[in-house]
């Protein structure tokens, strides 16, 4: 069951990762999904935080762990990249 969630948590965090990836560097063209991709991180990664926690309880693996910080980074990324874009551009 600790495999499960570390695997879930790890797609949890490579969905939208790869999602703002695309938004940033323009590598497929999504019209109709404009600014998603950035706000995907504000759903996908609590979950993946509380599946990688509950991987971590179960057995204290470093890989459980890392995919904890790693959400919990790109959960931050939509609220840094609002607050740097306002203060750098004034939008």
């Amino acid at each position: 069951m600790s495999k499960t969630f570390t695997v879930l948590s790890y797609v949890l965090f490579f969905t939208p990762f790869i999602l703002i990836c695309n938004f940033l560097f323009n590598i497929v063209p999504l019209e109709r999904i404009q600014g998603m991709p950035v706000f995907l991180p504000l759903l996908f990664c609590p979950i993946g935080i509380f599946f990688a926690l509950r991987a971590y309880k179960t057995r204290k693996r470093a890989i459980s762990f890392i995919g904890a910080i790693v959400n919990v980074l790109l959960f931050l990324f939509p609220i840094m990249y609002m607050i740097i874009g306002t203060a750098l551009f004034g939008v």
